[in-house]
């Protein structure tokens, strides 16, 4: 595959994907909008940026490529090199890059390059499904229209023999329906004492509600709970680790890790890669964008960390 579709896979995960000695792509989340003019819902999405200054590897890119592709690490990180380097030749040449689903560069003087970002895809995992869809208002026109298109109330047969009724067969027919009406709440009022005495012969209690008309005095004394181990982390929460150094021996990890240990850094080994290597890690954070943070600082003591996360 081209190295933009493995850039393209890691931005529905990471929220800054860096390419080692080209810049860093970032993606900020962005809620639905409405645009007036064309009639537009647009839902949530990431919006994409470019950063040229942010070049130092971090591991992110490299390790992906190398599991995809069961290259090493070195050979992974000459392959991008390489691809850079058809990148910036392009972008010398013809003045402008494009990168399938990511964007297009622009090349502005001799350094100064311009991103304009592709909305081809969302980046953005909790948006999956969602698209974009026009809907025009309904016109003070339209609206008269359909009004217009609603069949009117013809006049029935039952209407036409209301309005011939005479005053006589009018009173005639409402003691009917009355006398029938009296029957009717004389059997309801049989049936409902029925009802009732056949509940009390059965001992049936209706449910009664009372509103609770007490009021505390004082406030009840707090419970203390002892003896309760407080988890180190959440459940499934992602760490992120700076790794300071990889080795096929752990009594070398071991002296790596006391050494950084050393000079300040929380160090700890934290298992072998897929490759068998002794993973030693410097700190660990909750967050990528914190992890990435602590990096630039560590780089000027340690200039091939890396960061790095189950």
């Amino acid at each position: 595959m081209r190295l933009e579709t493995y850039i393209s896979d890691l931005l529905y995960r990471y929220d800054l994907v860096i390419i080692p000695g080209f810049g860093g792509i970032i993606g900020r989340r962005s809620p639905a909008r409405y645009s007036a003019e064309n009639y537009l819902f647009l839902p949530p999405h990431k919006d994409l940026s470019f950063n040229a200054q942010l070049k130092d590897n971090d591991g992110l890119l490299v390790n992906y490529i190398s599991e995809m592709t069961n290259l090493s690490y070195d050979d992974t990180l000459q392959y991008i090199e390489n691809e850079v380097q058809k990148w910036q030749k392009q972008l010398e040449e013809v003045k402008r890059l494009k990168l399938d689903n990511i964007g297009i560069f622009n090349l502005v003087g001799d350094a100064q390059i311009i991103f304009l970002p592709l909305t081809t895809k969302n980046y953005l995992a909790s948006a999956y499904g969602l698209i974009s869809f026009r809907r025009k208002p309904v016109s003070q026109k339209a609206s008269e229209n359909i009004l217009k298109a609603v069949p009117t109330r013809q006049v029935s047969e039952v209407d036409t023999a209301v309005k011939n009724l005479t005053p006589q067969a009018v009173h005639k027919t409402n003691y009917t329906n009355w006398k029938y009406a009296a029957a009717i709440i004389v059997g309801l009022g049989l049936f409902t004492t029925g009802i009732s005495w056949l509940k009390s012969q059965n001992k049936v209690a209706e449910p009664v509600f009372q509103k609770a008309t007490f009021v505390l005095k004082k406030d009840f004394p707090a419970i203390q709970i002892t003896n309760l181990k407080t988890p180190d982390k959440i459940l499934n929460q992602t760490q992120y680790y700076i790794i300071s150094g990889a080795f096929r021996d752990k009594t070398n990890a071991e002296m790596k890790k006391q050494q950084l240990q050393n000079i300040g850094f929380p160090a700890k080994i934290i298992g072998q890669n897929k490759y068998g290597l002794w993973m030693v890690a410097s700190n660990v954070f909750e967050s990528n964008e914190r992890a990435h943070e602590e990096l630039s600082i560590i780089k000027k003591q340690i200039p091939d960390a890396w960061v790095w996360s189950k």
